[in-house]
């Protein structure tokens, strides 16, 4: 369904993007005192590197600095951690996303992508100076960039092709060759220590697993060969060794490590969780590597609040993790230097702190009580939300109508519930109840009829969580990004006596579908929507059961209970007829989910 054509909806989409354009504007405006950002040019010079500094020995073994991605401002920024004094320097200060930090041999240079001119593009940050320019120059997805040891070329994935290929860049030159040419997809290339070899990741084989090549393109072949996933090579310093990712051990990612010739493939983290991203310390004897750390305690059905990937260093010797990260944003695609990096005076960032919920102080009138206001132009069974969090929800629907040409939140299947539904036990307690939650639509359909939906299977620990994704309007790489993983095809799509197995599973994975799509959930995330896991239980399984799945709800929650939430917009009195400990007792719910909603128990 395309933006509903009414004024409401084009009053607040114009709003919507008339704040955002304001904003882009302030930042530019604040950045005039930041480093000079340069504008485009193919074929910077970079000139030979300095006499090497002998590395200072550091708790990240021989690393001086370490670059890394961090969303902790709203967007993904590259920052700098000095690992000697451990101040932090926001890189790359800019509204757009910046990604996949690379660090040049001697240094001086980083090497990432950015969606700063409209679409993704490999950029280069001289960190004495803090001039960037720009490498490429290709409406498609040029990315995830990486070094030669002599600093003068860089290789990249790219998708101007129509799907994943590696590309050759010749810095000072600016020739640019293609290295990969097969019809699936060829991505996240690492750059060997002797120069000679480039490790990728390739989904020829039908699934995804670790290539290797010569750095003219020849000689490709795999090194692992597993039922599972295997990606994101990364070479150890000494080039006798690459770490990777991969799933064979289920559908969560555990970081590998194998010889450069594919051979004693081992596994070095061992999490239910979300291991990702492997690089090396300078010495070769730790994996930095982001890892999954869950939220706070929640509900009994939803065990964690929404979690964040921390940076962590696996010793490999004894398999000891180390926590390193500091803020409780996602941080991930750590890279180390043993050289000493100019800075040239900028200033540190301000320590990270735990985001404080946005929330407008208690209303004097209708006894302190907040509203159910009207969602304006949204369409669904009970369009209102809570006052408190209304204004999200509005501006989530502006960015996902700005970055995917599609007004997806314009309907809804549900939203704030009356206080005696009850479809089942479950739904006693929902927090569409509390008007902080919503049902988002089952499909999505383009012009032509065709479903614009993918999902994506995230295990986390015990519990299933889904993502979702959009596929844009536009195609031609301005909106979304393409597609690594693969989508997940659920039971009721499949035929049961064609797929046995495939059914009772729940699904199955699929092939990575081509085009453009844009991150829901993440998307969601940044306004403080966050999804809640799948129903696992005996009696009411998301295998057996489609409303089991829950793909399509999403609540802002603010770090509150469920009974909190309700107290919000509720009197006392009707709590005390609806929503006592001695109620939910006698609908059957136990000890522990009563305590976790927040019920008082008897007494209180």
């Amino acid at each position: 369904m395309m933006i509903a054509k009414t004024a409401r909806v084009t009053t607040l989409l114009a709003c919507g993007l008339m704040v955002a354009a304001l904003f882009s504007l302030l930042v530019l405006l604040g950045a005039c005192g930041n480093p000079e950002i340069a504008s485009p040019t193919p074929n910077p010079t970079i000139a030979p590197s300095a006499t090497a500094v002998p590395p200072t020995p550091t708790p990240l073994g021989g690393g001086r600095f370490m670059a890394y991605e961090t969303d902790r401002n709203g967007n993904w920024e590259l920052y700098l951690l000095d690992l000697a004094s451990w101040q932090e320097y926001n890189l790359t200060q800019h509204p757009a996303e910046d990604r996949n930090p690379a660090w040049s041999p001697d240094g001086r240079y980083i090497a990432f992508e950015s969606h700063r001119d409209g679409n993704w593009e490999v950029y280069l940050l001289e960190l004495e100076s803090g001039t960037i320019t720009r490498l490429t120059d290709d409406l498609a997805f040029d990315g995830a960039p990486t070094w030669s040891p002599e600093g003068r070329r860089i290789a990249f994935e790219s998708y101007r092709d129509g799907n994943w290929e590696l590309y050759l860049l010749e810095l000072n030159t600016g020739q640019l060759t293609r290295l990969t040419d097969d019809a699936a997809g060829d991505y996240s290339p690492d750059w060997s220590p002797d120069g000679q070899h480039i490790a990728f990741t390739s989904w020829r084989d039908g699934d995804k697993e670790i290539y290797i090549m010569g750095t003219d393109g020849s000689g490709q072949h795999n090194l692992t060969n597993s039922p599972g996933d295997d990606e994101y090579p990364a070479w150890s310093p000494d080039g006798g060794e690459l770490a990777f990712v991969s799933s064979r051990d289920g559908y969560a990612t555990e970081i590998y490590v194998m010889q450069a010739d594919g051979e004693n493939q081992t596994r070095v983290t061992r999490n239910d969780v979300n291991d990702w991203a492997p690089t090396w310390s300078p010495d070769g004897q730790e994996i930095i590597c982001a890892s999954y750390n869950r939220g706070e305690p929640f509900e009994v059905y939803h065990e964690f609040r929404s979690g964040h990937y921390d940076l962590r260093t696996v010793n490999l010797e004894d398999g000891e993790a180390t926590i390193v990260t500091l803020s409780n944003a996602h941080e991930t695609n750590p890279v180390t230097t043993s050289h000493l990096v100019p800075l040239r005076g900028r200033q540190p960032a301000p320590p990270p702190v735990t985001p404080t919920p946005v929330l407008v102080s208690r209303p004097e009138e209708n006894d302190g009580l907040y509203e159910l206001v009207e969602l304006p132009g949204v369409t669904a069974g009970n369009a209102r939300l809570n006052d408190r969090v209304d204004d999200f929800y509005n501006a989530l629907r502006t960015a996902v109508y700005e970055r995917t040409g599609y007004d997806y939140l314009a309907l809804l299947s549900d939203a704030t519930r009356r206080l005696d539904y009850q479809r089942r036990l479950y739904s006693y307690f929902s927090w569409h109840k509390t008007g902080r939650a919503i049902d988002l639509r089952f499909e999505l359909l383009d012009e032509n009829g065709a479903q614009r939906l993918e999902w994506l299977r995230e295990d986390i620990g015990e519990e299933l969580y889904w993502r979702l994704l959009i596929k844009c309007a536009a195609q031609d790489g301005t909106q979304g990004e393409p597609l690594k993983m693969r989508p997940w095809r659920y039971w009721w799509h499949i035929v049961q006596s064609a797929d046995p197995e495939g059914y009772a599973q729940g699904g199955r994975l699929q092939p990575v579908p081509e085009g453009y799509y844009e991150d829901f959930t993440a998307l969601a995330r940044r306004f403080g929507w966050e999804r809640i896991a799948s129903y696992d239980e005996e009696d009411y399984n998301w295998r057996r059961d489609s409303n089991g799945v829950e793909y399509w709800h999403y609540q802002r929650m603010d770090g509150v209970t469920w009974y909190e939430a309700m107290r919000e917009i509720y009197p006392q009195e009707v709590l005390d007829r609806h929503f006592t400990w001695e109620i939910g007792k006698d609908l059957g719910f136990s000890d522990e989910l009563l305590e976790r909603k927040g019920i008082p128990p008897p007494g209180e």
